[in-house]
């Protein structure tokens, strides 16, 4: 039910935005990943992460490998339900990973994978600022 809601809303908001007077961007439907299996699973632990990223300017050329193997290595993780990575529109040094994780215990493993250090260590001297937000799901 959660699921069909979410993508109910995400198909009117893509209609609306496809109305506006701005032509909308097709959407890369194979670089979205959602693992289709949750739904039956859910127990109420799930979380999600949204992390908002500001990377340097003259720096957004290096970071996007950088990005590419820390989101292709969590989508790989058991614990991981989606995990996927957008960049600003108006400001393209604006980057926002939505995750979302079976528990706190599964965000627990993500921070001490291998790749996830790396991206740590490779990103530090790029980014200017890193906001998380972890938020559990109300409706």
């Amino acid at each position: 039910m959660k699921k069909t809601l979410f993508l109910a809303t995400l198909v009117m908001m893509v209609l609306c935005n496809a109305g506006c007077n701005k032509k909308a961007e097709p959407v890369q439907e194979e670089a979205i990943v959602i693992k289709s299996d949750i739904e039956n699973e859910r127990t109420g632990d799930e979380l999600t992460i949204v992390a908002t990223i500001t990377v340097q300017p003259d720096k957004i050329q290096e970071m996007l490998p950088i990005f590419e193997a820390v989101v292709t290595g969590s989508q790989e993780e058991e614990g991981c339900i989606s995990y996927n990575l957008y960049q600003g529109i108006a400001d393209s040094t604006k980057f926002t990973i939505l995750e979302e994780w079976k528990s706190q215990e599964a965000i627990n493993f993500h921070n001490n994978t291998e790749h996830f250090k790396t991206f740590k260590e490779a990103s530090k001297d790029r980014i200017i600022k890193l906001e998380a937000n972890i938020s559990k799901l109300i409706y």
